[in-house]
């Protein structure tokens, strides 16, 4: 075999077996999803527990792809040392930061939800005090355990072990962040439904803590990497979350199926998940290798034997990996092979239908803020995110309404 042919080879093995690797751990989603089956009896009753639900996962996967890129850069260049204590200035500053977005974003979710509740169930049956303390909370929780902890420990250690962390950081974050987020948000849910007191307490104390460490952040405000951050990410991050929530508001339109069939919602989050995660690891990879000019800022590079192999090399993977969780998510609910193939065959197509548009976002993404002189860290792996779940949401439900008449 020639070199160059040995090291085709080795290249798509490499990428298809990282990527299979991150992409595994969205099967974990099940548990996010699973967690949030159990409120799928309320839906009906309560459809805000639809809108609210993408938002946070999307807002806070977007703010988690922002911190995970910039870390994965940081550390390929230098600017983050791979250490957990004693870091960088670049690195307290970039912490820092992503508190603050998470924050300023939580309280957007509240009032962006409660407007969008109005427009799609005008009979939503909750406040807007209840939404913006249930936004706080659901988003705040995560992120504290996220950005302060897991995050810097599974890029530093992937680091370490040699392993790419553009690769496998965030695909590993995003489900690790629908598992925490699901956990937090229907832990909110029960306690407002059944313990309305402990709620209102429970909310005042970590409103005040989350408060506290908002203020604590400012002190980086003056930091030239904490307002690039800011000034770069935040208005991105406004614009997607208002996406995120007419995707929410969409999802809400189904609550009549997810009812009947609350194995989709089971499913719903690794799917979301799984197809930004394959936009992302095409993402993080471009943004570093124009980061160290390895590559030309051109779409050309979509078609070279290194851009074709890496998104063939995703996409594979990430069909395996759909079969996987498809099968285990319905089996949790149905005990028919019929209902399992359908469900396989409704997240395959879901997928393929998705190759072709989340390719271009994340190539796109990359290259048009770059050209422009901006951190493509700070933009793409949102963009994927937020677009990815709302096409998602929308082909998901064809698909679903077409085979279930077919």
């Amino acid at each position: 075999m020639s070199n160059k042919g040995f090291f085709r080879t080795t290249l798509f093995h490499d990428v298809f077996s990282q990527a299979f690797l991150a992409l595994s751990f969205d099967t974990l989603g099940l548990i996010a999803g699973f967690i949030t089956s159990l409120v799928a009896s309320y839906v009906v009753k309560m459809p805000w527990i639809l809108i609210v639900y993408p938002p946070l996962l999307t807002v806070r996967g977007n703010i988690s792809g922002i911190f995970s890129g910039r870390l994965t850069t940081g550390l390929h260049s230098g600017l983050i040392k791979p250490r957990i204590i004693k870091n960088t200035d670049y690195f307290y500053g970039l912490r820092a930061s992503v508190f603050f977005i998470s924050f300023v974003n939580a309280l957007a979710i509240g009032f962006f939800t409660y407007g969008v509740s109005l427009l799609f169930e005008p009979n939503n049956g909750i406040s807007l005090p209840f939404l913006l303390s249930i936004a706080i909370l659901s988003m705040m929780v995560p992120t504290y355990i996220l950005v302060f902890y897991l995050t810097p420990l599974i890029a530093i250690l992937s680091y370490k072990k040699g392993i790419d962390p553009d690769i496998v950081v965030y695909p590993i974050m995003s489900t690790l962040n629908d598992i925490i987020v699901s956990a937090t948000y229907v832990s909110i849910i029960m306690m407002l439904i059944f313990w309305k007191e402990v709620f209102v307490v429970l909310s005042y104390v970590l409103i005040f803590f989350f408060i506290l460490l908002f203020l604590h952040s400012l002190r980086y405000r003056a930091d030239e990497n904490f307002r690039k951050t800011f000034f770069e990410s935040m208005p991105t991050v406004i614009i997607l979350a208002i996406i995120s929530n007419f995707t929410g508001g969409m999802l809400s339109k189904f609550k009549y199926q997810i009812e009947q069939r609350p194995h989709i919602l089971v499913i719903y989050p690794c799917l979301i998940d799984a197809v930004g995660d394959e936009g992302s690891i095409i993402a993080s990879t471009i943004t570093t290798k124009l980061s160290l000019g390895n590559v030309r800022p051109s779409f050309k590079e979509m078609t070279s034997y290194e851009g074709r192999t890496y998104i063939l090399g995703t996409f594979l993977a990430g069909i395996i990996v759909f079969t996987i969780f498809a099968t285990m998510g319905s089996l949790i609910y149905v005990f028919s092979l019929i209902e399992v193939l359908r469900s396989i065959l409704i997240v395959i197509l879901t997928n393929i239908f998705l190759i072709i548009p989340v390719t271009l976002i994340s190539f796109g993404s990359a290259i048009i803020t770059f050209k422009h002189g901006l951190n493509p860290d700070n933009f793409t792996i949102p963009i994927i995110a937020s677009l990815s779940d709302f096409l998602t949401t929308i082909v998901l439900f064809v698909i679903i309404n077409v085979i279930t008449v077919l």
